[in-house]
């Protein structure tokens, strides 16, 4: 692209990114709700990061929670894509040591609640094959350890997918959900290190400064901003916005970019479609 048309293509970009867009109110997030005195329901289709659950404070329901941050590989064969995704993520080159691995991150979260456990869940749909309701949610074991951070640290899971903000949840100490991201990178870090979990069939050796900055793991999903948000360049060494995205638009989230920032496509009133960076903090995710 020529100097000439490039400065076309900014200047035509930041004209429409400052028009006004009119703005569209975000459902707030739901509230937290508590379940207490949990055991876990023995189900054909339970794994590591998705089972069933029966609350003690709950006579009437049962209910299907999927955990918020963390993926585990699959315990079949049954989806091969996300299989795939998941052998790339740890570097394995044999897809059945990622099965191996899936059914190991189940029997590790089955023995994880052997006890009574607690669950904090805003009951956000996770969607998911099943047809019964499945929800996102945080879950404690008896002893106040967290699931997904202990699947994270023992190599049984990737930091991927659905966050969420802990700061009115006393046992994360008001965490934000970026700095729980940042917890599981570290925790990340250490099984990699360690050769744990899936990391042990991982071929290629691990720098601390790699994990570090290597890009943020997020489903491909559309997300409403609920105030301006800075749109910055593609090329992640600029740091300089192009401009802002006001309250209301719709853009699609591509994939990670870098470990604060998504790679972002919308589409203006008038049909043109951009892509550029956007902080995961300021998307809410």
């Amino acid at each position: 692209m020529s100097r000439i048309h490039a400065s076309k293509w900014v200047t035509a970009l930041l004209a429409v990114l400052f028009l006004s867009w009119g703005t569209t109110s975000a459902s707030a997030a739901k509230k937290w709700r508590d379940y207490l005195n949990c055991r876990l329901i023995p189900n054909p289709a339970n794994d590591g990061d998705s089972f069933h659950v029966k609350p003690g404070n709950i006579k009437t329901r049962t209910y299907l929670f999927r955990l918020y941050f963390v993926d585990t590989p699959e315990a079949d064969s049954s989806l091969p894509e996300r299989l795939q995704e998941q052998a790339d993520y740890f570097g394995i080159a044999n897809i059945a040591d990622v099965i191996k691995v899936g059914k190991e991150a189940a029997k590790f979260t089955e023995q994880f609640l052997k006890e009574n456990f607690t669950v904090h869940s805003r009951l956000s749909d996770a969607l998911g094959r099943s047809a019964k309701d499945r929800d996102y949610a945080m879950v404690l074991n008896a002893a106040g350890e967290d699931l997904g951070f202990e699947l994270v640290r023992n190599g049984l899971a990737r930091v991927h997918g659905m966050g969420t903000d802990l700061g009115d949840l006393k046992a994360y100490n008001g965490r934000s959900a970026d700095a729980w991201w940042r917890r599981l990178r570290q925790a990340e870090l250490e099984a990699k290190q360690a050769k744990r979990g899936a990391w042990a069939y991982a071929g290629a050796p691990v720098s601390r400064l790699d994990a570090l900055m290597a890009p943020r793991q997020v489903d491909e999903q559309d997300v409403v901003t609920t105030r301006p948000i800075y749109l910055y360049p593609m090329d992640p060494a600029n740091t300089r916005p192009l401009g802002t995205l006001n309250a209301g638009v719709t853009v699609r989230v591509l994939k990670g970019a870098t470990p604060d920032k998504a790679h972002i496509r919308f589409t203006t009133s008038s049909g043109q479609t951009y892509e550029g960076l956007v902080r995961f903090i300021d998307l809410g995710i």
